[in-house]
């Protein structure tokens, strides 16, 4: 279960093993509804996935990466190994130890933090003690990020709209919104979408740039966490 948690924050999510099954429900009844959780959480965030490897094949950079990547002045993070940024809004501190249900997790300075699971702010520059039950991965948003999230799809041969947008208020943040057809090279003749999302803080305004991707009213797209 904590190598499926872990694996969900990865560039590519699948299973391997010599197991002859190997379906979310062939794990047990325990299992199940943990493993059903993530696999959920992943197709919610494949709009912010795609959008970052969208940015790799434009710069090479990886969307899986090192924190003094994100966080060069922050000495503290210059050897930490066991906590990655996904993306430039999550960060990641797995459970990598048996039967371990906590962990101390290093938040970089100069930027807030929001517990994903539960949206309490935390200041960074310290490390803190979190709780890690079974179904519960560490997980962070950085302050001043955007989080697009898809609707519900069961695969990813369904076209996903947008479901919300959900905002990590602290600073102003940027985000790139890509879109294409996700299954052919079409794109390579242009036949794809850039929507430039861009939230405010000092207004709490969102606003948008390009082709609108969702089907709902725009206000009812936002979903604003914190200050």
């Amino acid at each position: 279960m904590r190598w499926f948690e872990y694996g969900a924050f990865q560039p590519n999510f699948r299973t391997h093993g010599s197991r002859r099954y190997n379906e979310v429900w062939s794990y047990g009844k325990q299992a199940e509804p943990i493993l059903a959780k993530y696999l959920k959480l992943r197709y919610k965030l494949l709009p912010y996935i795609y959008s970052l490897a969208y940015h790799t094949y434009n710069t090479g950079a990886p969307y899986m990466r090192a924190l003094f990547m994100d966080f060069p002045a922050d000495r503290k993070v210059a050897d930490l190994g066991d906590e990655y940024m996904f993306g430039p809004a999550l960060l990641v501190a797995p459970i990598t130890e048996q039967g371990a249900t906590s962990r101390t997790v290093y938040l970089p300075a100069g930027v807030d933090w929001y517990n994903f699971w539960t949206n309490e702010r935390i200041h960074g520059g310290q490390s803190i003690h979190v709780n890690a039950p079974i179904d519960t991965l560490p997980l962070f948003v950085r302050a001043g990020s955007i989080l697009p999230l898809g609707e519900p799809v069961e695969n990813t041969t369904q076209i996903q709209q947008l479901a919300k947008v959900r905002i990590y208020a602290g600073s102003d943040a940027d985000f790139t919104l890509y879109r294409d057809d996700g299954n052919t090279y079409a794109y390579e003749k242009g036949d794809s979408s850039i929507t430039r999302l861009h939230w405010d803080n000092a207004s709490r305004k969102f606003s948008y740039a390009g082709p609108r991707v969702w089907t709902g009213a725009d206000a009812q797209l936002t979903e604003i966490i914190g200050r």
